[in-house]
């Protein structure tokens, strides 16, 4: 696991740095959407947060991202639960469970 150095001493509980996520249409040629690229931003225990744009800007891919049922082209999605950090992006089917279980379910 990878320690993050935050100034405040504050870690976030889900942290998100330079996440891209994808898709490949193979049964239309190989056409690329690029549905996610370079999302930055941190949630904090307490923290209230929104996720608004229009139809078709990403909203559902990158909450499927975050929770984990999309793996990401690149970045990390690290959640904080007690004792623990986990990175959605590169976890064992097993640690993404756990996560669920004890920190977002």
């Amino acid at each position: 696991m990878h320690q993050f150095n935050h100034p405040d001493g504050d870690a976030p509980v889900v942290e998100v740095r330079h996440l891209c996520k994808t898709f490949v249409l193979h049964q239309q040629g190989g056409i690329r959407i690029q549905a996610l690229q370079d999302v930055n931003f941190d949630v904090r225990a307490g923290e209230c947060v929104a996720l608004h744009g229009p139809s078709g800007a990403g909203k559902s891919t990158l909450l499927k991202t975050l929770y984990g049922n999309y793996l990401p082209s690149s970045g990390k999605v690290i959640v904080r639960c007690e004792d623990c950090e986990t990175d959605m992006a590169t976890a064992s089917t097993r640690a993404i469970s756990r996560v669920r279980r004890e920190c977002i379910g």
